[in-house]
């Protein structure tokens, strides 16, 4: 079996810890490489300049825009995948996102090994 190209993820939370999490997580389960950034002008300069696969994104930042960052992703970059982390009780911003062209959620508090399995689907 042929082996899959290095993925490049970017990881958009405002809060350093949880991000680095993430990339912890996920740098050590499989061939991929993480970008962390912290607000949408970050984020928006890494998808300009590293060619981005899939986007990891908190609910709250793009649900703060009235996900007009969603839409943004969205219209700019159509290939990214992207995949918003959110808490069970923002299940309505969860749908929300979803409508607006998120391909998928991971719920927090993640189990890694769980978030991991996730993560594989994109």
């Amino acid at each position: 079996m042929k082996d899959r190209k290095r993925k490049n993820i970017l990881i958009l939370d405002p809060e350093r810890d949880i991000a680095e999490l993430f990339a912890r997580a996920l740098e050590t389960h499989k061939e991929c490489k993480c970008y962390l950034a912290a607000t949408e002008r970050e984020l928006m300069d890494l998808l300009r300049d590293v060619a981005i696969d899939v986007l990891l994104v908190d609910i709250n930042a793009v649900k703060s825009s009235d996900y007009g960052l969603l839409r943004k992703i969205r219209r700019l970059y159509p290939g990214v995948i992207v995949v918003v982390d959110a808490y069970l009780h923002q299940k309505d911003q969860i749908n929300l996102a979803l409508a607006q062209g998120a391909h998928g959620f991971i719920i927090k508090p993640i189990k890694v090994d769980l978030f991991r399995k996730k993560m594989d689907e994109f």
